[in-house]
């Protein structure tokens, strides 16, 4: 592999639910877990090509349209990584981060959010930001309301608004933009995944589902992002 210079990647998992139908496996959770094998591994492959940021898309405000089932099969599924694989992420350096509108969550998915956090808030090899329950809109409407109440306030001066003002009020303040985005299963488009900050970001899309991505990919899209670099800059 060719020396990296991506150093925000943002993963769209997508296809787990495709995978499990593949397979012929009766419940599409089979693709979820398998997913999450993956994204374990993810982790891993960023850490061995020096990428110190990872943002990856888990839960989408729009996944709420699921049914019940699946839903509570995904929170249940969340809760035993957080529980059970948290101490890999911290044998792996990853500080963990989750964000996300949490106002849909019960109170006992919030506290293992929070646990999880404090136990990897000392790490820093990697610096993972887990989207949970996210959306792009959702999150740029709730940047503006947190933006207008201060102004009401009389904490932040009206019509002195600025990109860099308004980026504190982002679920990823205080982290570089994404460089990077990958998306697996076919699809060629971001459904609403971090629309301020992709804005100069470089896509790769692949047909492989999630379960399948290996370090090979991740490999073969980094030197895609480099290759694009070298081009632009001729």
């Amino acid at each position: 592999m060719a020396e990296n210079t991506v150093r925000h990647l943002g993963v769209i998992m997508d296809g787990n639910r495709r995978w499990a139908k593949q397979h012929m496996f009766e419940s599409v959770m089979r693709g979820h877990e398998k997913g999450v094998d993956t994204f374990i591994d993810l982790c891993e492959w960023c850490e061995n090509a020096g990428i110190p940021y990872l943002t990856v898309y888990a839960f989408s405000t729009e996944n709420w349209k699921r049914s019940q089932k699946e839903v509570s099969d995904l929170f249940k599924l969340m809760r035993r990584f957080f529980v059970e694989e948290i101490h890999r992420c911290i044998e792996m350096g990853v500080r963990v981060r989750c964000i996300g509108n949490f106002d849909l969550m019960t109170e006992e998915d919030r506290r293992v959010i929070r646990e999880a956090e404090e136990k990897t808030k000392n790490e820093s090899t990697l610096r993972l930001q887990i989207a949970l329950s996210y959306g792009g809109r959702d999150e740029i409407l709730r940047a503006a309301m947190r933006y207008a109440s201060d102004v009401k306030r009389g904490t932040e001066a009206e019509g002195e608004l600025t990109e860099e003002s308004f980026e504190k009020y982002l679920y990823t303040a205080g982290i570089p933009d994404i460089d990077l985005v990958i998306r697996t299963g076919g699809d060629r488009r971001l459904s609403n995944f971090f629309p301020w900050q992709t804005t100069y970001a470089d896509l790769y899309f692949t047909d492989v589902l999630w379960p399948d991505f290996s370090e090979k990919l991740l490999a073969e899209a980094l030197d895609y992002y480099r290759s694009v670099k070298i081009n632009k800059g001729k």
